[in-house]
């Protein structure tokens, strides 16, 4: 069902690898960022939405002109320009999350931008790298990395946010709450409903936790708040690691012009009577 051979090229390969770690990041982003405006800046499920619009439209605008500009530009520096405003995107995001959700709206047009612009030429890259007779196969495998790369971005992302306010949420909690039981309790009690499965509406700071008087309740929000911001930025920085990478790769090895040197050219060339 799938010909490893595909696996070969060099450009077919960075371009499953490129597409991967694009949705991931932009996927992983949306839980954590959801998390953000809900638990953190206590906005409602629908104005959590509308702060989200600005990604959407910007998405939605880019994706319908990326195909004319991929003709103008080419799909090589498509690819890297989009690389780069995703990071700078993920970056502003990291920035704004202690100042104010204009920036944080900012940042999320860049990624949506961004987005849009790497996606429709990495798959005409990849498409162009392989075979004619592969041309199916090729576009299952890429497929699936869509789907695989949004799935692990949820998955991963929001597990760091989880990690981290494991290895912290219990530390910062010490003043309000000096009993270690009590404290063991509370941090238990935030960082399950933390899990990345959960609904967005239920999870973290934003749920009181009664039992305890008023004073104590606001110490305990304020430290959740703090190793909220803190957790997300640590999850948005692992997303800005791996795009830089494949930034990196993409600019040393994806082909300018037209990628001649493609398994796709190899095959052809192989099967013409005059080579």
């Amino acid at each position: 069902m799938m010909d490893l051979k595909l696996f070969r090229d060099r450009t077919y390969s960075l371009a499953i690898i490129a597409i991967f770690v694009v949705l991931f990041a932009e996927y992983g982003m949306l839980l954590v960022i959801t998390q953000y405006l809900q638990n953190v800046r206590g906005f409602s499920p629908t104005d959590a939405g509308l702060l989200l619009l600005p990604f959407s439209a910007g998405e939605m605008i880019v994706s319908v002109i990326a195909g004319k500009l991929m003709g103008v530009v080419g799909s090589r520096r498509l690819i890297l320009l989009g690389l780069a405003l995703q990071i700078t995107g993920f970056v502003v995001l990291i920035a704004g999350l202690q100042a104010t959700t204009v920036i944080v709206s900012i940042g999320l047009v860049f990624v949506g931008v961004a987005a849009a612009l790497c996606l429709t030429p990495i798959t005409s890259l990849a498409m162009t790298a392989v075979p004619p007779d592969r041309a199916g196969m090729a576009s299952g495998i890429m497929s699936a990395q869509r789907a695989l790369g949004s799935t692990v971005g949820f998955a991963v992302l929001g597990s760091i946010l989880a990690a981290a306010l494991a290895a912290t949420l219990s530390v910062h909690l010490a003043d309000a709450l000096p009993d270690p039981t009590e404290r063991k309790e509370v941090a238990d009690t935030i960082i399950g409903n933390a899990n990345p499965r959960a609904y967005s509406a239920e999870i973290g700071p934003g749920r009181p936790i009664q039992h305890l008087d008023a004073a104590t309740q606001k110490a305990i929000l304020a430290a959740a708040d703090n190793d909220f911001v803190e957790g997300i930025r640590f999850s948005l920085a692992t997303a800005v690691v791996l795009l830089a990478f494949v930034l990196t790769a993409g600019f040393v090895w994806f082909p300018r012009g037209n990628g001649s040197y493609s398994l796709a050219s190899e095959e052809t060339a192989r099967e013409s009577p005059l080579s």
